[in-house]
């Protein structure tokens, strides 16, 4: 009982922050699966409560906070910007088997801690030698699907400026510029 309880809640609370849900579920459970047994060791119940609450959170608070400049709109891809159609755009999971080109970048909510999450952009280091991880401060998450966003980020990377995020459909990465992210489509 208590192990459908808890899967109903994840599915439930996965639904409403990746709409439409029958296209994304594979790759938004399988990264919840990830975190479960890398971070939780299979604590499914741990890694609610401590990652996927927190998470909410702060999904729902940059999904607010970029859509509400289009009041009175209808998005042609409900899930954006968390998600474009069956393509995520926001990470629960790190795209570890994904080889990183100059440019190239992702977007993913991580644990920050008991009971938090925060967003992180994740490319290749400045020198272009390992991986780099961002945070991105909570202050900024009304202006995260925005050219400036970029913009700012890419004033200290001189050699590699980012211009390609990533998003997953199941085990396929796609890079896309961040130009066709950030502008969505209406009905």
């Amino acid at each position: 009982q208590d192990s459908k309880s808890l899967d109903a809640y994840i599915q439930n609370t996965l639904s409403a922050l990746y709409p439409p849900f029958e296209a994304t579920a594979a790759t938004v459970l399988w990264q919840l699966f990830n975190v479960v047994e890398k971070l939780y060791q299979g604590d499914g119940l741990r890694c609610l409560i401590d990652f996927l609450v927190p998470a909410k959170r702060a999904l729902q608070c940059i999904q607010r906070e970029t859509c509400a400049k289009y009041t009175g709109l209808i998005f042609y891809h409900e899930g954006w910007p968390l998600c474009i159609h069956e393509k995520v755009v926001i990470q629960l999971a790190s795209l570890h088997r994904v080889r990183l080109k100059p440019g190239d970048f992702y977007l993913q909510v991580v644990p920050a801690g008991k009971q938090l999450a925060k967003l992180v952009l994740k490319c290749l280091s400045r020198c272009g030698q390992g991986m780099e991880e961002v945070a991105i401060p909570e202050t900024m998450y009304g202006c995260i699907f925005t050219v400036a966003f970029l913009e700012k980020l890419n004033c200290e990377r001189e050699r590699f400026p980012l211009k390609s995020c990533l998003l997953t459909t199941g085990s396929a990465v796609y890079r896309t510029p961040w130009k066709n992210i950030i502008n969505p489509i209406f009905v």
